[in-house]
């Protein structure tokens, strides 16, 4: 039997889902029309491969149709994710961009053998770049050489993605989830790190998110190379294919700055 969205209360939305405040103290995060049930299932698998895990994140309740779309019921958290809060407190972004590394290394060294094989979505990926060929071969190359895992990946791990509750912080929105090397992981998080702008109206002034990102970013790859240090040492092999791969989100604004990051990795290559 479908369900029906009635008069839940919207509690927020983005690119791919809006998200209702359900029954029972839950929450629905309904997909947009003509989302990939492929990706839906990827979150499915990942969150609850999280859950069994014991990375904290919300807890999958079910799977269901609300009005004709897909949907997921979660537990349903309060409070403000990890970005937001750094937009209010700048000034203890060192304290957020250690809770943030610890929380991503405790997650890489959980196993998730039955996800997604993380290097076939990064090819997959690739392939739906919109770059020239030849780029398209040398991140495909480059790929082919490096290891596959079985580590449990989120493969969009940043600030926006986990969210501080009065228990301590949650990683949410397992979309992209994988098993690969943490490496491959860290990665696509320093690149995101780098190159992805905070959205609109979080930082009042260009400078203040300049200074805290750079800031956090050092600070987290400090605190991750502690506690893994193989991956830190390994991940920037994996640099040119994430890269390549996040063309395929077609970000506005980022592309420019992934093509000269795309150019700098071949030249050195």
């Amino acid at each position: 039997m479908e369900e029906h969205i009635g008069s839940a209360a919207l509690l927020g939305h983005g690119r791919t889902a809006e998200v209702y405040a359900w029954r029972e103290g839950s929450a629905l995060k309904l997909f947009v029309d003509g989302f990939p049930s492929r990706l839906i299932d990827q979150e499915v698998e990942g969150t609850r491969a999280a859950n069994v895990a014991g990375v904290p994140s919300p807890h999958l309740i079910a799977v269901i149709t609300v009005d004709g779309r897909q949907g997921l019921v979660l537990e349903r958290l309060t409070g403000r994710t990890m970005l937001a809060v750094l937009s209010r407190e700048p000034a203890r972004v060192t304290y957020y961009a250690g809770l943030f590394a610890e929380l991503q290394a405790r997650m890489h060294d959980c196993h998730a053998p039955g996800l997604t094989s993380r290097r076939e979505d990064l090819a997959r990926r690739i392939a739906r770049a919109g770059v020239v060929a030849r780029v398209k071969g040398d991140a495909l190359a480059t790929l082919e050489r490096l290891p596959d895992g079985d580590n449990l990946c989120h493969c969009d791990f940043h600030p926006d993605n986990v969210l501080m509750t009065p228990q301590g912080p949650s990683v949410i929105d397992w979309t992209s989830a994988a098993c690969g090397t943490p490496a491959s992981d860290a990665a696509r998080t320093a690149l995101l790190l780098r190159i992805a702008d905070a959205p609109p109206g979080f930082f009042h002034l260009a400078w203040v998110e300049r200074e805290a990102k750079d800031r956090f970013y050092r600070a987290w790859l400090k605190r991750y190379r502690e506690l893994q240090p193989d991956a830190t040492a390994t991940m920037w092999s994996w640099l040119l294919p994430v890269a390549v791969a996040r063309l395929a989100d077609e970000i506005p604004g980022e592309r420019p700055r992934l093509l000269a990051l795309i150019e700098e990795l071949q030249q050195k290559g």
